[in-house]
């Protein structure tokens, strides 16, 4: 090989690890995965001529460029690098981790000649590109992330059926890997509120949910409730103290001063837990949270989980907790992709942007699991006040739904 950074010392893990992930393949393809997750690693770009130039060949960056481009059209290699890094991740996936489903949106609002992307003036929520991302998180070693698996989809392409469809493959195909270890987890709160319940009763599947449709149905001791009738009339026996912390706007709000960065709420978690019955027969247990503080009004929140001990109350603690972590894991899932401004690619097939993603996905692996460079530094919801000096000086009254 003649590129210099194929050769330097200094690439000498990441190219051990993108080694082992084009293991089987031949000798060009091989080649060319190893350039490009060594690349983008070395260039934090997605840009054929910035992953060229990274590489340091003595040969024309035309020529360099000319050569990864060709090589971006192989056929099959997106699922079997995809395949290959998920294999990898999935030894390390304990009993207690948490998979941490984020999806987003990829959009391409100018780039009209990309494969169904369908871009333009008149954008629509249904143009550009849609992503889920499942990573795993220890919270023993809440700290640090592991990314295990990344689907890019257009909903124009004629193979797709739904977003619900493209998330539950996903989820499907992590499961499989990990032979059932880990427990799901979808924190987000806006996008596809329907799939929660599809993850939900999916068979033997473990995970936990949380729950924005007020007006969703459930059974309860053979009777059609609401979420949101349950949620005002659901029992808390439970309290713990937690600490939270808030940015801006909040945090101004909160301290009354215009220098505030960050603030520490103290907030009363009164919790309880109520058995359902969803519309296929199958057991879950709603998870009813209500936090409460001295300076606003209370915040009602429902969780929803199946297939995971729920019966006493150091359970159900380590369930929200969990939770709470599972969002700031998907929070960090996509600070760390955006450095990488995905939307800004402009390659124009379908095909290469799904083995970019996946390419991408695999750097982020190396990058959080492998070289421990990127990490959870934000911790939302903590048991103990955070480190550092925050202001506590709660002088604005703040409604409890707006945090």
């Amino acid at each position: 090989m003649t590129s210099s950074a194929l050769k330097s010392a200094t690439s000498l893990p990441i190219r051990s690890f993108s080694a082992e992930l084009a293991r089987g393949l031949g000798m060009v393809p091989a080649r060319f995965v190893q350039e490009m997750i060594v690349g983008i690693h070395r260039a934090q770009s997605l840009h054929l001529t910035d992953i060229a130039r990274s590489l340091g060949e003595d040969v024309e960056l035309h020529a360099t460029l000319k050569r990864l481009s060709r090589n971006l059209t192989k056929t099959g290699l997106t699922e079997f690098i995809s395949t290959a890094l998920l294999e990898r991740a999935a030894r390390d996936i304990t009993e207690d981790m948490i998979l941490v489903i984020s999806c987003y949106d990829l959009r391409k609002r100018f780039a009209t000649r990309m494969e169904y992307a369908r871009g333009g003036s008149d954008e629509s929520p249904d143009d550009g590109y849609h992503v889920c991302d499942i990573s795993a998180i220890d919270p023993a070693s809440p700290d640090y992330y592991m990314p295990l698996f990344s689907r890019l989809w257009s909903r124009h392409a004629p193979d797709y059926k739904s977003d619900e469809t493209e998330i539950l493959a996903a989820v499907n195909q992590v499961y499989s890997a990990t032979e059932g270890r880990g427990v799901f987890d979808w924190p987000q709160v806006t996008m596809e509120p329907d799939f929660i319940w599809t993850l939900a009763q999916a068979p033997d599947l473990r995970a936990i949910s949380y729950v924005a449709d007020r007006d969703a149905t459930v059974m309860v001791d053979g009777q059609p409730r609401t979420i949101s009738n349950l949620a005002s009339s659901g029992e808390r026996p439970y309290s713990k103290l937690i600490f939270k912390m808030v940015d801006e706007p909040f945090a101004r709000r909160v301290t009354g001063t215009q220098d505030a960065r960050s603030a520490e709420l103290s907030l009363s978690l009164n919790f309880g837990s109520l058995s359902v019955q969803l519309d296929t027969g199958k057991q879950a247990t709603l998870i009813l949270e209500r936090t409460t503080w001295e300076h606003g009004w209370p915040g009602d929140a429902v969780v929803l989980a199946t297939g995971v001990a729920t019966g006493t109350q150091d359970q159900l603690w380590e369930l929200l907790q969990n939770h709470h972590l599972a969002q700031d894991t998907e929070f960090t899932v996509a600070s760390h992709k955006s450095r990488f401004n995905q939307s800004d690619v402009r390659v124009l097939t379908y095909d290469r942007l799904q083995l970019l993603n996946i390419l991408l996905q695999a750097v982020i692996h190396y990058e959080a699991h492998v070289e421990n460079t990127l990490t959870v530094e934000k911790h939302t919801y903590t048991s103990d006040p955070h480190p550092g000096d925050h202001y506590r000086d709660f002088t604005v009254p703040v409604d409890a739904a707006d945090l």
